[in-house]
């Protein structure tokens, strides 16, 4: 705990004693109002005369590590906030991003002040280099958990504490963060997981998944690496000087571009291990528990190998730029019950911004009707168009707090309601394509209805027509897709 306070004022004294007891009265099952006590702690600390640096260095520690039990409780409130569409989230969020503000804000003030200082030994100086660094690092995962907005000063505050750690060689120094565990960190790692996290495509992953990526690249990162030169396998670049954010590596660097290049090549040793592991009914520990936990791993192993390994794929239809609105119905079943005739109310108002053959770009209000989410089925219709046609959220991002710029792959034009029975009961599918004989067409309906191997018997326009079930079938959020033929 805190170091002897007798050289403290007695102003810094009387503020040291309410630090104290603010850690010693968080509360226990209310992870958002202890982190804000948190927060308010440090910011406390900051406020006012200065403390010594090995009592301020002291006080960050013991608040840094009573934050993270409460942070991983926070993190799991956020996603079943955000999966239950409840505004507790937006609580759980506020406060985890103040408490990390205020460990990096404590950091900096510590790492300024230490280069006047010739009594902080280089051990401590890196320790609290490598606080800011996980705090900023933790605080990019939670953006992403909301698909932005993104705070660009970050990635200025994290390359400028990079660049000093290795100017001062602390960069690489071995951290032990963690109190009664082994597990060794630096300055260096939590850069490195900061810039996986950037280069893994987290805008196209569920809320749910972003956490369990985190998990995943802290396991991954003795695999990663994160050099001043080009190395096999990189595929990305950043510039700790330049303090931007990293990018694809599209073309080769200029001689005189302080870059540094991220390589993952080395990951698919760990993901073909993990893949065994996970075959065998077996989760190691940390990255995730719970019937779900092998699934989520498996496809975030999936994503990443997509992401960092595969080139990018050519973009198959042009892109069009073109405004206007759009009526937008989300869910299957509000879409079935609207298109039946009912729930008005459901239908939202979406500005359109480009389009393709595959695809749109629209932006969506998120303040009143909540955030879209990865895989949710859409159903939109232009103000000129009768039909309406159904799509996939690909992608989100946010660039304001009340809208969301929604990437959505459509997959069928003109859907119609049906009824259908596969013999056991009646059904209410989407067919997506044309009831023709001979044809495959495919069938809409929420996830787990559609019987696999099950024929379906489809009424339409007075006429009864079998549908012979095939082997394609694809699943969204809530929903999926299977293919027929119709004999």
């Amino acid at each position: 705990m805190f170091l002897n306070a007798s050289n403290l004022s007695p102003e810094s004294t009387r503020r040291l004693e309410e630090v104290r007891w603010r850690l010693d009265s968080l509360p226990a099952n209310e992870p958002g109002l202890a982190l804000d006590e948190i927060a308010a702690g440090i910011e406390l600390m900051l406020d006012g005369p200065e403390w010594p640096l090995d009592q301020l260095a002291s006080a960050l520690r013991d608040f840094d590590e009573s934050a993270q039990a409460i942070i991983r409780q926070a993190a799991q409130g956020f996603v079943q906030a955000s999966v239950l569409g409840t505004a507790r989230g937006a609580v759980l969020h506020a406060a985890s991003t103040r408490a990390f503000r205020a460990i990096a804000l404590a950091g900096k003030s510590f790492l300024q002040r230490q280069r006047y200082s010739e009594e902080i030994p280089t051990n401590v100086a890196a320790e609290m280099a490598t606080r800011l660094m996980r705090a900023e690092a933790s605080r990019l995962k939670w953006e992403h958990l909301l698909y932005g907005p993104f705070d660009r000063a970050l990635w200025q505050q994290m390359g400028s504490v990079f660049l000093e750690a290795e100017e001062d060689g602390r960069l690489m120094l071995p951290v032990h963060l963690r109190r009664d565990r082994d597990t060794e960190t630096s300055t260096y790692r939590e850069y490195l997981r900061a810039v996986a996290l950037q280069c893994s495509g987290l805008e196209q992953m569920p809320v749910e998944l972003v956490d369990v990526a985190d998990r995943l690249i802290q396991h991954l990162l003795p695999a990663l690496h994160l050099g001043a030169g080009p190395v096999e396998g990189a595929r990305f670049i950043v510039s700790p000087m330049l303090g931007g954010e990293p990018r694809r590596l599209i073309k080769a660097v200029s001689e005189g571009d302080p870059a540094w290049y991220f390589s993952p090549l080395l990951a698919e040793r760990v993901f073909a291990e993990l893949e065994l592991m996970l075959g065998k009914g077996v989760v190691p520990g940390g990255l995730g528990a719970g019937p779900g936990a092998k699934d989520h791993i498996a496809a975030c192993i999936r994503h990443f190998r997509r992401t960092w390994y595969d080139t990018p794929s050519a973009r198959r239809h042009r892109r069009h730029l073109m405004g206007g609105r759009l009526a937008a119905v989300r869910g299957f079943g509000t879409f079935s019950q609207v298109i039946s005739g009912g729930e008005a109310a459901a239908l939202m108002s979406w500005d359109l911004r480009d389009v393709s053959v595959g695809g749109l770009g629209a932006v969506a209000p998120v303040s009143e009707y909540g955030m879209p989410r990865i895989g949710e089925l859409i159903a939109m219709r232009s103000d000129d168009a009768v039909a309406w046609r159904l799509g996939l959220v690909r992608r989100i991002q946010r660039d304001d707090i009340t809208r969301a710029f929604v990437g959505v792959e459509t997959f069928a034009l003109d859907p119609r309601p049906v009824k259908a029975d596969d013999g056991r009961s009646p059904l209410d599918v989407l067919l997506c394509d044309p009831l023709r004989r001979g044809f495959h067409l495919r069938v809409a309906a929420p996830e787990g209805v559609l019987r696999p191997g099950a024929p379906l018997f489809v009424a339409e326009g007075g006429v009864i027509q079998k549908l012979k079930p095939l082997t394609g079938v694809w699943r969204g959020h809530e929903f999926e897709v299977r293919t027929y033929v119709a004999v």
